[in-house]
């Protein structure tokens, strides 16, 4: 009895393995069931030398291109059915018996502006102070006394008690004085400078561009399971 070649399309790898042991579990043998692999030129190849067309194979290798697993199984003309009734079981996400797969999330991304404001340097003042010096000059008039002693001739009489007097021992000092020059110096504000800021606002207009995917869903419809005879 001639043999067919039936493959189904498997959400993933885990549940694809799971199909091929339970067939290997009902009887068939190690080189009648496989996974395929490869790119899809050599998917094509591989699946029309198990007697699909170009067209088919072409669309099973578009399958596994986008994450889909194939899996044929070669069985008599009689247990086709019987295959097919298998490989439905498997063709959801989840086969019968088995553990939840886990789910994938396709995000749809939106960019949004936000402009803020910071504060930049543009300009400003330094202020400095620096010392100089400046020769200045005054003429001042110093005093100088100097003692000077003169002798003189007399001949006066002296009365009673200036003569008393007179006979009496006694000191006179007389002190002579010179002015110096005393130099001080006493600091004055003679100007100020004085730093402040002037605030004034403008408006700017802020251009970009923002992004965003779309995702689309695409049905993948049951059909993609084809015998050939």
């Amino acid at each position: 009895m001639p043999a067919a070649t039936v493959i189904a399309t498997i959400a993933s790898p885990k549940v694809a393995q799971q199909l091929v042991d339970e067939l290997l579990k009902v009887g068939f043998n190690d080189e009648d069931v496989a996974i395929l692999k490869g790119d899809e030129d050599e998917l094509v190849a591989d699946i029309v030398e198990r007697g699909f067309d170009q067209g088919d194979a072409r669309e099973f290798a578009k399958a596994a291109k986008r994450g889909k697993s194939l899996v044929a199984a070669r069985t008599p003309q009689d247990k086709v059915e019987r295959v097919a009734t298998i490989m439905e079981r498997y063709e959801g996400d989840v086969a019968e018996g088995a553990e939840t797969e886990q789910t994938e999330t396709v995000q749809e991304v939106e960019e949004k502006l936000a402009v803020d404001k910071r504060k930049v340097v543009n300009g400003g003042v330094r202020v400095s102070t620096s010392v100089s010096e400046t020769p200045v000059e005054k003429t001042v008039t110093l005093r100088e006394e100097q003692v000077e002693v003169e002798r003189r001739s007399a001949d006066r009489k002296l009365k009673p008690k200036e003569a008393e007097t007179a006979f009496q021992e006694k000191t006179v000092e007389m002190l002579g004085t010179t002015e110096e020059l005393e130099i001080s110096k006493e600091a004055r504000v003679v100007g100020e400078v004085a730093l402040g800021k002037r605030v004034a606002e403008h408006e700017e207009k802020v251009r970009d561009k923002v992004r965003r995917t779309e995702v689309e869903v695409e049905e993948i419809k049951p059909s993609s399971r084809k015998t050939t005879r």
